[in-house]
């Protein structure tokens, strides 16, 4: 059977050494902050959020299945190691309120693919890598998958990144990463849910020119 983690790790730069640290890679990229109100948008998209399986997780748009392949090969990856690939490892919410819209709408990613995860206690995103460069296959490099956290860091939530484990963040905090080479995954272990806006697409010239101006100003307010 093939595996998606073997697949992918052949592609990776990384180490996969869990005693080591290197800065290029166990890292998380901040590229500053969002200042808004969604306060009460989130308490809706936390309501009306849909639980999700690595099956039933989306492929660009929600109405869309992940291809028979990459499925098998995840789901083997989960069942090899113990896991159970029904369970439910976030809920998901791809209704995008006006506010968030705007926020999408700053970075310009063409192809964008807007949706929210809130993933809610005793739910994990089992350690993986992504597999963005169906978005553009002959520039991979071009592609990028934001994170906008929509509420603050509650003790018990986690990103872990190589071997980076990221806590602590406020709401607005706007993140990304080097999915080509980096396994990550995600956890909540609290009391609440852990509400992001995941953007992804791929990058253009504007989408370059915001990124310098939020390095510069490290705050943008809404």
């Amino acid at each position: 059977m093939k595996s998606s983690w073997d697949t992918t790790k052949e592609r990776s730069q990384y180490h996969f050494d869990p005693f080591t640290y290197d800065p290029k890679y166990d890292t998380v990229i901040k590229l500053g902050s969002i200042v808004g109100d969604w306060k009460k948008e989130v308490e809706e998209i936390i309501e009306n959020s849909k639980p999700a399986t690595w099956a039933t997780r989306g492929y660009k748009r929600p109405d869309a299945d992940v291809p028979k392949s990459d499925l098998e090969a995840e789901e083997y990856d989960l069942i090899r190691v113990g896991a159970d690939p029904e369970k439910s490892i976030t809920h998901l919410n791809w209704n995008i309120p006006p506010i968030l819209q705007k926020m999408s709408d700053l970075f310009w990613l063409k192809d964008c693919m807007n949706r929210i995860h809130i993933q809610k206690p005793g739910e994990v995103w089992n350690l993986h890598l992504d597999k963005l460069e169906k978005w553009n296959p002959e520039n991979p490099s071009s592609v990028m998958r934001i994170m906008i956290q929509l509420t603050d860091w509650q003790p018990g939530q986690f990103w872990e990144y190589g071997n980076y484990h990221h806590r602590g963040w406020r709401a607005g905090e706007v993140t990304t990463f080097d999915w080509q080479n980096v396994p990550h995954s995600t956890a909540n272990a609290g009391h609440h849910p852990r509400v992001t806006f995941q953007i992804t697409g791929v990058a253009t010239d504007v989408t370059k020119n915001f990124l310098d101006l939020l390095a510069k100003q490290h705050v943008y307010y809404l």
